[in-house]
């Protein structure tokens, strides 16, 4: 009896190592649909649950309270039989040690959804091969976020994962025929995202990740040590403006700022008071986020 207690013991710890990376919650929206028949959206939704969440994508072990919290809203613009168009919103925030605030990394919108699907069709991919749009794209932000994610808690701690997001779009232009994966489909798009991630002229993106999130948010958190935590913050933002000077407007800057200009404004509304010297960085940050640059008059305030 204590033999098979312990064999299940065993079976449960390992299962519980070799957990999935992502805790994904998915919405499949269909306002502009005229059905009266929704099943096939619900069944798609809960297709892209089970695969996000069922699908082992890395060799890392997560346990089930380090799996990564993310979103995945999908919205059917046109529907015709089994062709579906629309857009998908990507979202992903890391929780902060020592809080209940999660800190936003990642909030991408991608026009450029567009795959088959058959009610309770299994999603299956693999990588180096090209099954379906639907499971190239839902792989290529799986990637990517874990991706980021480990960026954020390690040095350059993502590279694999980017490098495998990278394939994806590499396997998915010899496909053919769906836009999203090229050069000249758009400037913003998923090409330009894995490019700038596998790109040594964004490596300082990366090292600001780093910086950021695990020597100043988590350091801000853990301690009372505001001032030398913001102080951080500063230096990972200073880092942005080489690869901005390299490649000005760039999709991944542009994606980097729409998640964290809120907080960015958030932190430095204390700054003065805490004696951090922002000289400079104010009209820095205005120049590379040209999106939210009359925000940053709010430093300070």
């Amino acid at each position: 009896m204590r033999k098979v207690i312990l064999v299940l013991v065993v079976f449960v710890a390992i299962v519980k190592a070799q957990a999935q990376e992502l805790r994904a919650t998915v919405k499949v929206l269909s306002p502009e649909i005229q059905t009266t028949n929704k099943d096939v959206f619900v069944a798609l939704e809960n297709t892209i649950q089970s695969f996000l969440n069922g699908y082992t994508f890395t060799e890392h072990k997560y346990s089930d309270e380090e799996r990564i919290a993310c979103s995945f809203i999908l919205t059917i613009e046109a529907m015709n039989g089994a062709r579906f168009d629309g857009n998908l919103q990507v979202q992903y925030s890391r929780p902060v040690f020592g809080s209940q605030y999660n800190s936003p990394v990642l909030n991408v919108l991608d026009k450029d959804v567009v795959f088959s699907y058959r009610e309770n069709e299994p999603i299956e991919f693999q990588q180096n091969t090209f099954t379906t749009n639907l499971s190239s794209i839902l792989a290529f932000y799986s990637y990517t976020i874990i991706g980021m994610d480990r960026s954020t808690f390690k040095s350059n701690g993502g590279d694999a994962e980017f490098a495998i997001a990278q394939s994806i779009v590499t396997t998915a232009q010899s496909s053919g025929g769906a836009s999203g994966w090229k050069s000249f489909d758009g400037n913003k798009n998923r090409f330009w995202i894995s490019d700038a991630l596998n790109s040594p002229a964004f490596e300082p993106v990366k090292e600001c990740l780093y910086l950021y999130h695990r020597q100043g948010l988590d350091l801000m958190h853990m301690s009372s040590n505001h001032k030398q935590a913001l102080t951080t913050i500063t230096t990972a933002l200073r880092k942005l403006e080489e690869p901005n000077q390299k490649r000005p407007n760039s999709y991944l800057m542009n994606l980097f700022f729409d998640a964290k200009n809120p907080e960015i404004i958030s932190l430095y509304s204390e700054a003065e008071s805490l004696g951090v010297d922002i000289k400079g960085l104010q009209a820095m940050l205005e120049s590379i986020d040209r999106t939210h640059a009359s925000s940053y008059s709010k430093f300070g305030r």
